[in-house]
């Protein structure tokens, strides 16, 4: 049973045909029949419409080497007018020679370039010796050579350029031209135009030096030179003839006429007219610059009208090759119409047989080979197709699931890679803190046995102080008796004061009854002589008694003093005594304090020294499962690496976190080397290091704006919580804590520009500086868990 066509209805029959045709035969009927007559017919039309095409080309080639020949014949022209003016004695004709000797300079370097560029002409031959004579005019002192002898040069100089611009357009088959009105722009450019603009110049250059030679004075020979000049003018006027005749021409055949030529024929048979009727008839009275200028205004129409025929002929020859171009490609499309029949009976042939097995077979071989990119095309319903689609549907996911373990892969490894870091320095620092712990523990035991023998010294201390309150208190007490016997002194001190004061008093009352007594004996005469001896012993005893009771009552006096002087400084004695007493008192009763609590501190401290013993050994069982950890941390990042080792050689649609990292790490290598604004130039570039597949550097500041957006420069100068689906607080948290920390991996979720979905993602940041950071990252397949 045959199975039905599967393709286009419109292809069945050829495909039933070709069905029922060996292959060879099928290869050479299509071949004979189409590929060759095609090929042939093809080759020749297009052949010979590329030569027409070329031939057009070479010909815009003379045109543009003729126009420089004519752009520098101007200069050349003004050079010798100026040289002219100069030698017959215009001294401000200087100022024209250089200005005209830099525009020759100018020209000649253009149309060197022009015959370089147009090597293919072969004028170099003819243009270098040129070239070198006009250099050697150029640097030449105008005075160095007679005025006849530098007009001679000069034309001889402008007739070979004349020449140059001659065998430009036969080189280039431009004079050669078939066309009528290209053959006669042609003719006028090159044949006409230059001769009229040096008869023109002519009439300029020597009609100005003769009118500076009339300001020195008239003479035979410059009439005479007048008169020649005059009779010149014919000349011109015949040449404004031909080319009318030309134009004329032009015009018959429906070619316009430039509007300028209005002006050139004008203003050069006023000149003309002008130049016969005066200096024609030896009349030298005009201004010589004017003159002069007169003849520039014309020159330059007459070069304006060069440059509007170089242009239409330029048109003309470009609209040629166009023409000859799309015909070329008419052909083309010919033969490529005639090129899809044959293409048709392919199609036919490739649905008939083994097109889409082919595809199937090439796909699921790179498959085979670990590389899931392929794609497989099989339109239509059949099962071919259905099972092609399947097939992609398959590849897809499988890439997916690949990219999502390289992914998942790369981040773990980093992670481990981090985690193994971490436990090792946990198990030096778990490890530094048992051996501070056990040290710490010896200390405290140490300062236990210090403070319950601190304690035992201050009871002792107690003891004494105890002792030393108790005979402090019995000093104080004699010290109190001994201060209230003195008072006792002092008292009697007083008394025995009032003692002398009577007794003093006692032996004044004698003194003066011994006194009454001498009186009275006195008036008793002889009688009372006795009595008068009694009297004045009385008084001697009297006055002895007085001065030794002033005696005693001196000495009484510096006993009372010594006494009251004694009392005060026992009273101050007592009263340091007292403050002594309350000290020790004080001291006693916080010393007995510092007893008390010295026992409670060596307690505390053997308690601690007993939880310090317990958390050594706590420590030093953590520091064991440290390095358990660190060793279950090595072997599972070694799995890691299994794992990634074992998907890593796949190619994939998507990128993955190791490619991501590692472009992050380039791209921050790549900034330190170039520098920044290089380096950020590159990560835009999508044929550059930096952009693969999905995959993009970026570059993000602490505000959250892109300083770069490799994927698009346009999103340059956004920000992060301009994004959709993103959680943009939390991932600069995030970003910024890892790269403080020297760089690691950021999960959120982000919209894929690529499928519009929300996506999450793994990106691998890396400080730039304390601003700004540079990451990457790849897209998961899934959503990442909240």
């Amino acid at each position: 049973m045959t199975a039905p066509h599967r393709a286009h209805p419109f292809i069945r029959p050829g495909v039933s045909l070709m069905q029922r045709l060996p292959m060879s035969a099928k290869m050479i009927a299509m071949a004979a029949v189409l590929l060759l007559p095609l090929a042939l017919a093809g080759a020749l039309l297009i052949q010979s419409f590329w030569n027409d095409r070329a031939t057009a080309l070479r010909e815009l080639s003379g045109l543009r080497v003729v126009q420089q020949v004519v752009d520098l014949a101007v200069p050349l022209q003004d050079h010798q007018g100026h040289v002219n003016m100069l030698l017959a004695g215009h001294a401000p004709s200087a100022t024209g020679v250089e200005e005209s000797r830099q525009r020759l300079r100018e020209r000649i370097t253009a149309l060197d370039a022009a015959v370089q560029r147009e090597a293919a002409l072969g004028l170099s031959g003819e243009w270098e010796p040129i070239r070198e004579e006009l250099r050697k005019l150029i640097d030449a002192s105008p005075q160095s050579q007679a005025r006849s002898e530098w007009y001679a040069q000069h034309t001889d100089l402008l007739a070979r350029l004349h020449k140059l611009a001659v065998v430009a357009g036969e080189s280039s088959t431009l004079l050669l031209d078939p066309n009528t009105n290209v053959y006669y722009l042609v003719d006028l450019l090159v044949e006409r135009l230059l001769p009229l603009m040096q008869a023109t110049t002519h009439l300029r250059n020597e009609g100005g030096a003769l009118l500076v030679q009339q300001s020195q004075g008239y003479s035979a020979e410059l009439i005479t030179n007048a008169v020649r000049l005059g009779g010149q003018t014919d000349f011109v006027d015949s040449r404004l003839i031909q080319m009318q005749e030309r134009l004329d021409a032009l015009e018959r055949i429906g070619e316009a006429v430039p509007a300028v030529w209005e002006e050139v024929t004008g203003a050069a048979y006023a000149y003309t007219a002008i130049t016969r009727s005066s200096m024609g008839s030896g009349i030298l009275i005009a201004d010589p610059v004017g003159h002069f200028q007169d003849g520039t205004e014309i020159q330059v129409d007459q070069h304006a009208f060069g440059q509007a025929m170089a242009e239409r002929l330029e048109a003309l020859l470009r609209g040629r090759a166009a023409s000859y171009e799309r015909q070329v490609v008419i052909v083309s499309v010919a033969a490529v119409l005639l090129l899809v029949i044959l293409i048709y009976g392919m199609v036919a042939f490739y649905h008939a047989t083994i097109d889409g097995l082919r595809q199937l077979n090439s796909v699921i071989e790179r498959a085979t080979e670990g590389d899931l990119t392929g794609e497989v095309h099989i339109a239509g319903t059949d099962e071919m197709a259905q099972m092609a689609r399947k097939f992609q549907g398959m590849l897809n996911s499988l890439s997916a699931i690949v990219a999502d373990v390289r992914s998942v892969s790369a981040v773990l490894g980093h992670m481990g890679q981090q985690l193994v870091h971490d436990s090792t320095q946990l198990s030096e620092r778990t490890q530094a803190q048992a051996a501070s712990l056990e040290e710490a523990s010896a200390n405290i035991r140490e300062a236990a046995e210090t403070v319950n023998r601190n304690s035992e010294n201050v009871q002792e201390v107690s003891r004494v102080s105890a002792r030393l309150h108790q005979q402090t208190e019995e000093a104080s007490g004699l010290m109190q008796q001994t201060v209230r016997g003195m008072g006792t002194l002092q008292a009697t001190s007083r008394k025995m004061n009032e003692i002398i004061g009577v007794i003093d008093s006692i032996a004044f009352q004698t003194n003066i009854l011994a006194l009454n007594a001498a009186v009275e004996a006195a008036r008793a005469g002889e009688a009372g002589r006795g009595f008068a001896v009694v009297a004045a012993e009385v008084r001697n005893l009297a006055q002895r008694s007085q001065s030794a009771a002033g005696e005693v009552r001196q000495l009484i006096a510096e006993s009372t003093g010594r006494v009251q002087s004694s009392v005060a400084e026992i009273s101050s004695v007592n009263a340091v005594m007292d403050q002594l007493v309350q000290g020790i008192r004080d001291i006693n009763a916080r010393i007995d304090g510092m007893a008390v609590a010295s026992n409670q501190q060596s307690a505390a401290l053997k308690e601690v020294a007993q939880a310090m013993g317990q958390l050594d050994t706590v420590t030093y069982d953590n520091a064991a499962m440290v390095e358990r950890t660190t060793k279950r941390s090595e072997e599972l990042r070694a799995h890691t690496d299994d794992l990634d080792e074992a998907v890593h050689h796949m190619r994939l649609k998507n990128g993955t976190a190791d490619v991501a990292m590692r472009l992050a790490q380039d791209a921050l290598a790549h900034i330190r080397a170039m520098g920044y604004d290089q380096a950020c130039e590159d990560f835009y570039r999508k044929d550059g290091p930096f952009i693969d597949r999905d995959l993009y550097v970026f570059v993000l500041d602490r505000q959250g704006t892109y300083r770069v957006m490799g994927a698009d420069r346009a999103k340059t100068g956004t920000r992060v919580h301009d994004a959709p689906g993103i959680d943009a607080d939390q991932f600069l948290h995030d970003a910024w804590d890892r790269a403080d920390n020297g760089g690691g991996w950021v999960e959120y979720n982000i919209v894929n520009p690529l499928t519009g979905d929300v996506r999450g993602k793994s990106s691998f940041v890396l400080p730039i500086n304390d601003e700004l950071l540079v990451g990457c990252g790849a897209y998961r397949s899934e959503v990442k868990s909240r």
